[in-house]
């Protein structure tokens, strides 16, 4: 779908009276429910200084997430997940990495059914490192595979931005455009210039999602040092158009000491399509879907607003309230303990209720969601590069009666196979018209990419589910329901909808 200039026109910022958090098209009951609280998991194995980017995936197929992160200063790590115990095994399956990481991305490049793992380093001079995955031991095929390019990394994302059913490789820079790599069989062309996405301007951050409704996937680019953001909208012809400047999302006139960080996406207002939140130096800023291809910045007025000198965000219902809650993190140079802010979601909008343990230590780079123990409810891993912080996983003590909210859902082509990033899962109770969506995870937290299921909370109330899932593929929207969905039949395990196919 393109977007004409009568619809950019109606562009506009709402005023704080109109950002409530709530949508007047399906709204759950309103329920005070006890925020969670956390407890520090192993806190020796996470203690180390350094943390950038981190991510889940379930590298070995075990059943349960594993957790890769990336340092500065010090080998990176993958954290195998025993049963809920981890045990640092980067060394022993070739994932130890010295050179300061700065990003990272999990996808099945090779379509073979297990996640492989992109790592993007800071030094010039070092190319970044595609590790095919070979049984859970890991082999860097980049020059071979034709990704081997060095340069500042940033966001990288496995996605299927031309709809051929397999992933393909998009890289951010800060120092050199960045770059979009075509997968033609499992060894990657450079379309960049051919595609036109190769923004020149200093990116941090990256978000992947079907912004205007016509299932393939457009791409906000998030630049830094008072560098305007774009907004890549997707053709569908392999090529993208930026059309930030139409709908008012550039930022324009910003000061050198300013931009865009960490990108979030979610369906905050629950009202069944994606928003956007903007980690920022300077105001944090809501971009709110109106469902026509514009967006209005919903956070002025709000605490979302706030100048924390914003790196990375990432949305999550920790209470089960079917509202999502968001984390944000903040980096302030020489300050090991600048503090985050988890805001807590509702009906009347957002308000801060960071556990203390979080304030305590604060993250500044990683933050990533995930139900590690498979309990239904989220557990949070941050991540701190100050030279005296950690990378701490804290366990969510919610109580079962509200875990058990939790619907969790993985998304597969028909095969089986994780290809699906940047499908959009919309979930309906047509008993009370509850609707929610989520994305299948594109990058987000602080240059990161992990395959977790997707995870919504139902509030309160009766009734079955609907699910829906929409995708581009030859070509075209392709869309995949499933009726009759009831939560209590998952438990403990995500629910697997296969795609496609026919």
């Amino acid at each position: 779908m393109r977007i004409s200039p009568q619809t950019a026109t109606a562009f506009a910022i709402v005023f704080a009276a109109t950002a409530t958090g709530c949508s007047d098209e399906a709204a759950p009951p309103t329920e005070a429910l006890p925020f969670p609280a956390f407890t520090s998991v192993q806190p020796p194995l996470f203690g180390a200084p350094g943390g950038q980017t981190n991510g889940w995936a379930d590298y070995d197929l075990d059943g349960d997430l594993d957790l890769f992160v990336g340092f500065r200063g010090a080998p990176n790590r993958l954290y195998r997940n025993d049963s809920g115990t981890f045990v640092d095994v980067a060394a022993e399956v070739g994932l130890a990495d010295e050179p300061e990481t700065r990003a990272s991305a999990w996808g099945d490049y090779d379509s073979d059914g297990d996640p492989d793992l992109y790592v993007g380093f800071a030094n010039l001079d070092i190319p970044n490192r595609l590790y095919r995955n070979d049984g859970g031991a890991f082999v860097d095929v980049a020059e071979a595979a034709g990704v081997g390019k060095s340069g500042t990394s940033r966001q990288p994302t496995f996605l299927d931005y031309d709809g051929d059913g397999d992933v393909d490789l998009f890289v951010a820079f800060r120092d050199k455009p960045n770059t979009l790599f075509r997968n033609d069989g499992g060894r990657f062309t450079d379309v960049t210039e051919a595609s036109g996405i190769g923004d020149p301007r200093r990116t941090v951050g990256v978000a992947w999602f079907d912004m205007d409704g016509d299932g393939d996937l457009d791409a906000f680019v998030a630049n830094q040092n008072g560098d305007e953001d774009a907004f890549f909208q997707n053709r569908g012809d392999g090529t993208f158009e930026d059309v930030a400047e139409r709908l008012g999302m550039h930022q324009p006139g910003r000061a050198a000491d300013l931009g865009s960080v960490g990108t979030a996406v979610a369906d905050y207002d629950n009202d069944g399509d994606l928003d956007l939140f903007v980690a920022s130096y300077g105001p944090d800023v809501l971009w709110e879907n109106q469902g026509d291809g514009t967006f209005m910045n919903t956070s002025p007025g709000t605490p979302l607003a706030g100048n924390h000198h914003s790196v990375a965000a990432a949305w999550g219902d920790a209470d089960h309230d079917g509202w999502l809650d968001l984390y944000v993190n903040t980096f302030l140079a020489g300050e090991v303990e600048a503090r985050d802010y988890l805001f807590r979601g509702g009906a009347d909008g957002f308000v801060e209720e960071t556990p203390d343990v979080m304030v305590a230590r604060g993250s500044s780079h990683g933050v990533a969601w995930a139900d590690y123990d498979n309990d239904g409810d989220l557990d949070l891993a941050l991540a701190n590069n100050h030279a005296e912080a950690t990378h701490p996983l804290y366990r969510n003590e919610l109580a079962a009666a509200g875990a058990d909210r939790a619907l969790q859902i993985t998304v597969t082509d028909p095969s089986g196979r994780a290809t699906r990033a940047g499908a959009t899962v919309v979930v309906r109770r047509p008993s009370d018209g509850f609707v929610t969506a989520r994305l299948v995870d594109t990058g987000g937290g602080y240059s990161s990419q992990g395959t977790a299921p997707v995870h919504v909370t139902i509030p309160a109330g009766e009734g079955s589910l609907d699910i829906e899932v929409r995708w581009f593929e030859n070509g075209a929207l392709q869309t995949h329901r499933e009726t009759g969905i009831r939560v209590q039949d998952h438990r403990g395990a995500p629910l697997v909808v296969r795609t496609g196919g026919g």
